[in-house]
């Protein structure tokens, strides 16, 4: 019944907030992400996606099934998720993003909610400040703030994440890109500080009162002329302390597909 209801709020926004734009691509995606570490014990969490949705000169809105596939020493599952992601542009100036997902299985949050909001300031700058929510069996939370700057051809971003535990803990993200063609683009994300203990993923794998550092290159790009099929990979390495003054190695990556249909 639950799922039956979430596709069907799915299917009512894509048709819904798509009325009145004068053009929207119907989308249809693809992706797979993983993320791994050996100690203390070996554990691997592989993420499988399927999604629609549509993009339009101001909103864009998508519908995910995540299908989370864990391996460790003592566990070999599958586990559920069901995503929304909304993306739109107010005027010319301020956007937002929101994006909320929910499963019944215990390595995925029961909740998960983000949001963001930028303003261009002119001259190439933008601001922007965000929070994010997850619940498993206790409330999580987490404040972004960040600036960014357009300078021809590249684009930096420098990010602080604020953990709203006691004591507070910060985390920092620098953010850089090289765009050709316009849209195409190389990635390269450092960061460091408390722990990203990614609870999107997996609960109780990292607590961020422990430190971690990490960097990842990315790609985007168009795979034909017509621009219809895009072009999403990655590769993450981190380092970062699992117990007190204990270090661990951590690989994450991912690719995805987005295809235009029409």
């Amino acid at each position: 019944m639950r799922r039956k209801f979430l596709f069907g709020v799915v299917f009512v926004l894509l048709f819904s907030s798509a009325t009145g734009q004068k053009k929207v691509d119907a989308l249809a995606y693809g992706g797979f992400s993983t993320d791994r570490f050996f100690l203390p014990n070996e554990r691997t969490f592989d993420v499988y996606t399927v999604g629609l949705g549509y993009k339009g000169p101001k909103t864009a809105l998508y519908g995910f099934y995540n299908a989370g596939h864990l391996i460790t020493d003592t566990e070999f599952t599958w586990e559920d998720q069901y995503e929304l992601d909304f993306y739109h542009k107010i005027g010319k100036t301020t956007s937002y993003w929101l994006n909320y997902a929910y499963s019944y299985d215990p390595h995925f949050p029961q909740h998960r909610a983000m949001g963001r909001i930028w303003q261009e300031l002119g001259g190439g700058f933008l601001i922007s400040g965000g929070a994010k929510y997850y619940y498993f069996d206790k409330n999580l939370f987490t404040v972004t703030g960040g600036l960014e700057k357009y300078l021809g051809k590249m684009w930096i971003e420098g990010k602080t994440f604020v953990y709203l535990k006691d004591p507070t803990r910060l985390a920092y993200q620098v953010n850089t890109r090289l765009f050709w063609n316009d849209v195409n683009y190389l990635q390269l994300s450092l960061m460091t500080g408390a722990a990203q203990d990614e609870p999107w993923r997996t609960n109780g794998i990292l607590p961020p009162s422990l430190n971690a550092t990490s960097a990842r290159l990315s790609i985007c790009t168009y795979l034909s002329k017509k621009q219809n099929l895009q072009l999403r990979a990655g590769f993450g390495y981190g380092t970062e302390e699992y117990e007190p003054d204990l270090w661990r190695d951590r690989f994450t990556g991912g690719i995805s597909l987005t295809y235009k249909m029409f």
